[in-house]
């Protein structure tokens, strides 16, 4: 049952086969607590979250329709209990990355040449440095980034996930691009 697709194991668990939920839900708990790590920034809390994510999915399952991909439909109910749990403890979160996120290569170039090695210092300040600047971004600019960058998810499936047209995702990213540079124009080459 392993290798069914995400549409095939929604049909099984809407008829009632919890191993097939089971399955839906291990092949995306890891992309889900790090949405949830996001609006917590902690573990315990986190895997709470998560939790609460997947029962809240669980019981929406059979309103679930196929007009999105199963994970577009289960980030909006992740992004949506993130909100709620970042109203109920009154608190913005920081920045919608994990710590162990590596700096996009392709945002940055580094003043350095080819043949020069950076220091790992160095290096983890640069990092330190672009999760401060995405912290300063909107809301929407960094979950936009997040997806963009750090889930490799096209800009449609962006749109779908926070129900907006496509080109206002291309405008989000393109100002959060530009804020970024602006925030690191001295790590960035001219």
């Amino acid at each position: 049952m392993s290798e069914d697709s995400d549409q095939d194991l929604v049909e099984k668990s809407q008829a009632g086969d919890l191993e097939a939920f089971g399955l839906l839900a291990d092949r995306y708990k890891r992309r889900v607590y790090d949405i949830a790590y996001n609006f917590t920034r902690n573990t315990e809390e986190a895997y709470d979250l998560s939790q609460e994510i997947f029962l809240k999915a669980f019981r929406a399952l059979g309103g679930f329709e196929s007009k999105a991909t199963f994970y577009t439909w289960l980030y909006r109910i992740a992004r949506n209990a993130g909100v709620d749990y970042t109203r109920r403890k009154n608190n913005r979160p920081e920045y919608l990355f994990p710590d162990d996120f590596p700096a996009d290569e392709s945002l940055l170039h580094p003043r350095v040449s080819n043949d020069s090695v950076v220091h790992p210092v160095e290096a983890a300040e640069i990092d330190k440095e672009i999760k401060r600047a995405i912290s300063e971004l909107s809301t929407r600019q960094q979950q936009v980034f997040v997806l963009r960058y750090y889930e490799d998810l096209p800009l449609s499936e962006i749109a779908d996930i926070l129900d907006l047209r496509v080109g206002s995702i291309k405008a989000h990213l393109f100002n959060a691009i530009r804020n970024l540079r602006k925030h690191l124009e001295h790590y960035v080459a001219d």
